[in-house]
């Protein structure tokens, strides 16, 4: 199953399920659904963070609700709410958002694949090296615009795999790491690379390279783990104005991802929500300008498209 966060309309977001290119209002289909079919399934929210913290009940719920709605689809190519309106879209109608577009926690891995390691003249770390961006500004949807900071000659894309976490936990065995999880989403970690340089030896500026606003394209959508059986037997490509400039497995991580959520959850606890960028692979070189299109798709995820432009004037209210 894949879930979308999506707008019907301006400022509006709702809960989607996306089946065979169709979005269908989880919610609404569900009350649909019950009163059709004269059975009571649990209330499904309208919010994809309410739902991730209903856990497995809303999932086996939300499943059942999507074979109908796919049913429907096949039949007559729409699915009808209890009043009878249309509540399935096509991507065109509507405005897709991040799949988790408020991360309680956004937690990133550097240097995790060999050739983005020796492409940055770096070694590889002996343990998962991990910064944490904001979990409200950076994040953008699909087909959104990333602002380039003003100061930055050397912007830079990266794309990446990302792991949404499904439950509260804290010192999750390896062995475990997969109960933990609830999809997978692609992201793009944007760095402006030149403002992470400081004048002490070695040490890197992560928040002024990486933090800043709208630094972390996501989407289209979040694959839950029925979709995807192995995360590490996924290829990521990323394209700049329709030329491969990456292209790589998952499975060259250097880190896996039980390793990965076994090392942070061992210092912090992990929330519904939270979302682990697992690094990107060689490749991402080459400065970005204002009117670059820039694409990662993913196997089973889709296609994440962002598009540079100046960041606008200041602001405060």
């Amino acid at each position: 199953m894949r879930l979308v966060t999506y707008e019907p309309a301006p400022g509006c977001e709702r809960l989607g399920i996306w089946i065979a290119g169709k979005i269908v209002d989880l919610a609404l289909a569900r009350e649909a659904y019950e009163e059709r079919n004269q059975k009571n399934i649990p209330v499904l929210p309208s919010d994809m963070m309410n739902f991730l913290n209903q856990g497995e009940a809303a999932i086996r719920a939300a499943g059942e609700v999507a074979e109908w709605a796919k049913s429907l689809l096949e039949k007559v190519g729409m699915v009808r709410g209890v009043a009878g309106n249309v509540i399935s879209y096509s991507s065109a109608e509507v405005r897709l958002r991040p799949p988790v577009p408020r991360p309680p926690k956004i937690l990133c891995l550097a240097l995790n694949y060999l050739d983005h390691a020796a492409e940055r003249s770096r070694p590889v770390p002996e343990k998962p090296y991990v910064f944490i961006k904001p979990g409200l500004w950076p994040v953008v949807g699909t087909n959104d615009s990333v602002f380039r900071p003003p100061r930055s000659q050397n912007f830079i894309f990266e794309g990446e795999l990302a792991i949404v976490i499904g439950q509260r936990c804290r010192g999750v065995p390896r062995e475990r790491a997969y109960e933990v999880i609830i999809g997978y989403t692609a992201v793009n970690d944007m760095s402006a690379r030149d403002l992470g340089k400081t004048n002490i030896p070695g040490l890197f500026d992560w928040f002024q390279a990486k933090a800043f606003d709208t630094s972390l394209p996501m989407g289209p959508c979040l694959a839950l783990k029925d979709e995807i059986r192995d995360p590490h037997n996924l290829t990521i490509i990323v394209r700049v104005n329709g030329k491969i400039v990456q292209e790589a497995s998952t499975g060259e991580m250097v880190f896996k991802i039980p390793e990965i959520v076994e090392f942070i959850s061992d210092s912090i606890t992990l929330d519904p929500g939270d979302v682990i960028a697992t690094g990107t692979p060689g490749g991402s070189k080459g400065v970005l300008t204002a009117g670059d299109q820039v694409e990662v798709e993913i196997t089973n995820i889709g296609v994440l498209r962002s598009i540079i432009a100046d960041r606008p004037g200041n602001y405060s209210k």
